[in-house]
């Protein structure tokens, strides 16, 4: 709703300067005279984007959910309920949050239109849960099915986080290591083996000249790699590199199963989220589809989307070699025929979230081994390389 600057006069003849939120011009100056306060001059002020951009971590978005729907099942109306939800909030985010959509909501804006004005907050698809629990007053299901939702996936985000710790951490050190030793260690055995005359093996030459590249071209390096990323990430930008960058890592042994588990359990998420708000199915699958973070898996659910505004179920709709996993089409088959698509999207979502969780528990399992070896094979070459050298060395003094 657009806010408006005030220069009005009340009936005392005192000027007042106020700021308000409004459908339009026209309805704020009924609803100052109504007042009694006479508009000298209105204007429009601009959407606070700093404010727009406000986030709410999981936990206290979820917390702050669930004390609304609280309040709404006891029989407190949605304006009184936000009012004292705002007060009570500690200073910060979720009060300024509050405060903002309590001000539209009791101006006569419904809350899902207030709720959209923070979209990183509310984006489309929460806002039309919310729009559909207003319009079949059923407002408190509607949070209550938000803020599980909301959980599921902080807790699928959670799970990926925490399998890249160790990577991160592993690679963070071996470059750190590396680093060390390229820009330290290496130089001092160079000139060792430079006022030694040692005609030294391709290894060690290779070893030398990449620690005066670190030593001496660092910026340029960094450079490169800075632009590097720059255009990977304009390229990555293009459907049709997203779409082969996606295909390729399906295909990865184990990773994609985690990747295909993962997008699965998003889009079933987020697709029984919006059909048991009543959200028309067609409108769920685009949602849905959108939402799954692979664009291969997208594609083929916007395929079938099309196929089932024809008239087809949503498993046979499918295409024959799609990228989900197995269990999709019997689990979705069996919910269509029985009128229970939600309950089948969430044993979908429940079993694909618990299967990526065990996969990615099997995946660092394998991985630390295979990070460790690599590890030691880069020390042990940069070992070799400062050996080889030296053991030439000596076997020239045996030999004499």
């Amino acid at each position: 709703m657009p806010a408006f600057a005030i220069n009005a006069i009340d009936r005392a003849g005192v000027r007042r300067f106020l700021r308000e939120d409004a459908p339009s011009e026209a309805t704020l100056r009924v609803h100052l005279r109504a007042q009694s306060l006479w508009p000298v001059r209105i204007r429009e002020v601009p959407a606070d984007r700093k404010l727009a951009r406000l986030v709410l971590p999981a936990t206290e978005f979820i917390g702050l959910l669930h004390q609304l729907e609280l309040q709404l099942r006891a029989g407190v109306n949605a304006d009184t309920a936000l009012g004292q939800l705002a007060a009570d909030a500690p200073p910060g985010a979720m009060r300024l949050m509050l405060e903002k959509i309590h001000r539209e909501v009791a101006q006569g804006t419904p809350i899902h239109v207030a709720c959209r004005f923070f979209q990183r907050q509310f984006p489309p698809h929460l806002a039309a849960v919310v729009s559909a629990g207003e319009a079949s007053a059923q407002l408190p299901a509607a949070i209550r099915a938000l803020a599980a939702h909301v959980g599921n996936n902080a807790e699928l985000r959670r799970t990926a986080r925490r399998a890249l710790i160790y990577p991160v951490v592993v690679l963070i050190a071996t470059t750190a290591l590396v680093g060390f030793l390229l820009a330290g260690v290496v130089p001092q055995f160079a000139a060792i083996f430079s006022s030694l005359h040692l005609t030294l093996p391709a290894v060690t030459v290779a070893l030398i000249a990449a620690s005066d590249l670190v030593r001496h071209g660092w910026p340029v390096v960094v450079a490169l790699l800075i632009g590097a990323v720059g255009v990977a990430g304009a390229v990555a930008r293009s459907p049709r590199v997203r779409h082969t960058r996606d295909a390729v890592l399906l295909r990865l042994p184990l990773l994609g199963d985690v990747i295909r588990h993962l997008a699965t359990a998003r889009f079933a998420a987020h697709c029984r989220l919006l059909h048991e708000a009543g959200i028309p199915l067609l409108e769920a699958l685009k949602t849905g589809a959108e939402l799954t973070g692979n664009a291969v898996m997208a594609r083929q659910l916007l395929a079938a989307r099309e196929r089932v505004a024809e008239g087809q179920p949503l498993y046979a709709a499918l295409p024959k070699k799609h990228a989900f996993p197995g269990f999709i089409v019997p689990a979705l088959k069996s919910g269509e025929t029985t009128g229970q698509l939600g309950a089948a999207l969430r044993h979908i979502e429940d079993y694909a979230a618990s299967r990526a969780r065990e996969q990615l528990a099997t995946a660092l399992a394998l991985l630390e081994p295979a990070l460790l070896a690599t590890l030691t094979g880069i020390v042990g070459l940069i070992a070799l390389s400062f050996f080889l050298p030296l053991f030439s060395l000596l076997g020239g003094v045996n030999a004499r």
